[in-house]
């Protein structure tokens, strides 16, 4: 009798525990295809400095850019490690799951506007969270095709964007 009592208990833990990992993203999440900020696009560019190409992100030097180079901006992804936050005002979504005001989500990183990407029960949706101040840290790759023929990866920063013609609105 004890070990079916020990059994079900064993169940219903690996249940709760199972539901709170849906319900929380990983500590570390991977947007693929992200850019972030609105008009954002990956297209062709200019580099407006030298500029060291990576291997993958965070990896290893596989080539050098000179300023005023042209790439083919191919696709991007954000690195972020999710910010805990409970909305307290309603703000739109652009989805169609509304998210009530007291409720937690998890910030990933912002998409342009007051906009962000946030993790809610599982689903990674686009809202406006009300949110002011730091957010989440996050890293933004590009992965980029350079004159040579290569492929390979540059850090970017949406306050320094190190290539020209990446905010099709500007």
């Amino acid at each position: 009798m004890r070990s079916i009592a020990w059994a079900a208990l064993t169940f219903v833990a690996a249940g709760i525990m199972q539901g709170e990992q849906g319900n929380s993203p990983p500590d570390l999440y991977i947007s693929k295809g992200a850019c972030p900020f609105e008009c954002c696009t990956y297209h062709e560019w200019i580099a407006n400095r030298d500029l060291t190409v990576m291997d993958k992100p965070n990896g290893k030097p596989i080539a050098q850019l000179r300023k005023h180079e042209q790439v083919s901006a191919i696709t991007g992804e954000i690195e972020t490690h999710p910010l805990r936050f409970q909305i307290r005002q309603k703000g739109p979504d652009k989805e169609a799951v509304s998210i009530p005001v007291g409720s937690t989500v998890y910030l990933l990183h912002p998409v342009g506007e007051g906009f962000w990407l946030v993790w809610f029960r599982g689903k990674v949706i686009q809202m406006d969270p009300q949110y002011i101040g730091h957010g989440p840290r996050y890293q933004w790759w590009a992965k980029i095709k350079i004159h040579s023929g290569q492929v390979g990866w540059v850090r970017m920063n949406v306050n320094d964007l190190p290539f020209d013609q990446v905010d099709s609105c500007a």
